[in-house]
């Protein structure tokens, strides 16, 4: 485990429904899951339902050898469920429950530390659909130093006021090519080129680095001084759930070590990203990676 890092992950941690199918999942527990597969330390803030799911997210957690100190356990709100679904583009659609024990992470002072020693705080807009949630994520944001916004909008759990609160927070902003669509036509020309679009955006909300993930496209990669655009690695797909997740832990693995070039995490972030959609869940073993990779 590298020590020299700890990336805090704030929000939402569930159990993905695949086809009748529970599996566990949310962005920041996947996030987490990948970072320790890269050997980088994380802190989870979120909470989980006293129930049979809860216990079992938990047993996960330890399992993987990761921190469930910032995991409350609620006695008023059951642990969160999504039922996903497959949608006419082939990309994953969620239905996901509320209110459950994720909209209600409590604040505790005992996070000001650990967020405040962190080497990078990762959160996304799902976990300010509730307000007790986003109160808890706005204190958050007065301790970190390098803001990492997943933004991942799933219609209607979103508030465009809200959006535009996280963004003016964010240092490193994440997104697909739909959220930049949506974005775009709030601040900027849907019709631009990609590169004006974000370049839009980022001087809107005084962004640094905006990754830009395509899917089957591939993705991008916008700072002052450098952009990269990468075509996707030919794999089979399995399906996307937590690709981008992986991308995202892939790609901060290497961007918090200095001796790793933007273009070196970049390419970690699609290397992790391709190997996550070959593979059946959010958070598979890893044990084929090389293998399927090479």
């Amino acid at each position: 485990m590298n020590m020299n890092y700890q990336v805090v992950c704030f929000g939402e941690i569930l159990f993905d429904i695949v086809d009748g199918v529970s599996k566990p999942g949310g962005a920041p527990f996947n996030v987490a899951y990948h970072l320790k597969q890269a050997s980088v330390s994380s802190f989870l803030i979120s909470s989980v339902g006293n129930d049979a799911y809860g216990e079992d997210l938990l047993n996960v957690l330890k399992t993987w050898g990761l921190d469930t100190k910032g995991i409350a356990i609620s006695d008023s709100h059951k642990t969160g469920e999504a039922i996903v679904k497959k949608g006419e583009d082939g990309q994953p659609e969620y239905d996901l429950v509320y209110p459950v024990a994720w909209d209600y992470i409590p604040w505790r002072e005992e996070y000001i530390p650990v967020i405040d020693n962190g080497s990078a705080f990762v959160f996304g807009s799902l976990s300010s659909r509730n307000p007790e949630s986003y109160d808890t994520l706005k204190e958050c944001l007065k301790y970190s130093s390098l803001n990492v916004f997943d933004i991942n909008i799933r219609p209607p759990h979103f508030d465009q006021l809200v959006l535009e609160y996280l963004l003016d927070k964010t240092h490193i902003l994440k997104l697909n090519d739909t959220e930049l669509t949506l974005l775009s036509q709030w601040y900027g020309s849907k019709e631009g080129e990609e590169k004006v679009r974000v370049a839009s955006i980022r001087e809107r909300f005084n962004i640094d680095e905006v990754i830009v993930t395509k899917g089957a496209e591939g993705a991008s990669y916008y700072s002052n001084e450098i952009e990269l655009h990468r075509a996707a690695i030919k794999i089979k797909v399995a399906d996307t759930i937590g690709s981008g997740d992986a991308f995202l832990a892939g790609f901060l693995s290497k961007r918090l070590d200095k001796s790793s070039t933007i273009e070196e995490s970049f390419f970690e972030g699609i290397q992790k990203g391709a190997y996550v959609a070959s593979q059946y869940g959010a958070c598979p073993s890893y044990k084929e990676y090389s293998e399927i990779l090479r």
